[in-house]
């Protein structure tokens, strides 16, 4: 799964998780997500113009490093 926020121009922050098929567009890029809430698909569409910028995650790496992290400070507390 892909986590994936979108910062507008007008400083708004907008998180969308379960993040599939992301396209560039010629005026913008969309994706498809699940709502955490519904449980719904839809497809999501922004424009250039208003997007100051996007940021992509892979949840389950970001998991993994967490859990390796966790590992780490455990190692420590036992000694």
């Amino acid at each position: 799964m892909k986590e994936l926020i979108v910062f507008t121009n007008n400083g708004q922050t907008y998180h969308f998780s379960d993040v599939a098929n992301f396209r560039p567009t010629t005026t913008g890029f969309s994706f498809t997500y699940t709502g955490k809430a519904t449980g719904v698909t839809r497809e999501a569409v922004f424009n250039n113009t208003s997007t100051a910028g996007y940021a992509f995650a892979d949840e389950e790496s970001e998991r993994k490093k967490t859990m390796k992290e966790l590992e780490r400070i455990n190692k420590q507390l036992e000694i």
